[in-house]
């Protein structure tokens, strides 16, 4: 509270000894000063309209750069979306393309089952010991007998 007290006190002493100061001048010097003063008034004011309308025309500006960009946005976001619609509903095609070639040839767990066994009885496996053993007695030989390799 104190400093607003001293400027109030300031300001009020400051004014009144300008006052004073401009009573003790001459009628001719008081005229100059009033000029002087309102020219100064006219040129602060001239200022304050010239920077309003700097003001106004970088506002301006920037709700213009502003209004480009946000339709720029929107124009990128529009076409991602139309990009992201079309995959979907490729993917859609594709779903219901394979739901149909499902749909035509259903197999039941058990065909599944038997074509896995149809496709292992079609693999050819050898057991080393079943075939080098002693109880083998030639009938399915591995390697053709030859005379070094019989007993």
């Amino acid at each position: 509270m104190d400093m607003k007290k001293g400027l109030l006190l300031g300001g009020l002493l400051g004014g009144a000894a300008a006052y004073l100061a401009f009573r003790t001048l001459d009628a001719e010097q008081q005229q100059a000063l009033r000029n002087r003063v309102l020219e100064s008034a006219e040129d602060a004011k001239d200022r304050a309209v010239d920077y309003a309308y700097y003001a106004a025309d970088t506002l301006a500006d920037a709700k213009d750069m502003v209004s480009d960009k946000v339709d720029d946005y929107r124009d990128s976001l529009n076409d991602t979306s139309v990009k992201v619609s079309d995959k979907l509903n490729d993917l859609k095609d594709d779903l219901s393309q394979l739901q149909e070639y499902l749909n035509v040839l259903p197999l039941t767990k058990q065909q599944l089952a038997d074509e896995e066994k149809d496709d292992e009885a079609d693999d050819i496996t050898v057991d080393m010991d079943d075939a080098f053993s002693p109880k083998n007695d030639g009938d399915d030989p591995v390697v053709p007998p030859h005379a070094d390799h019989r007993k």
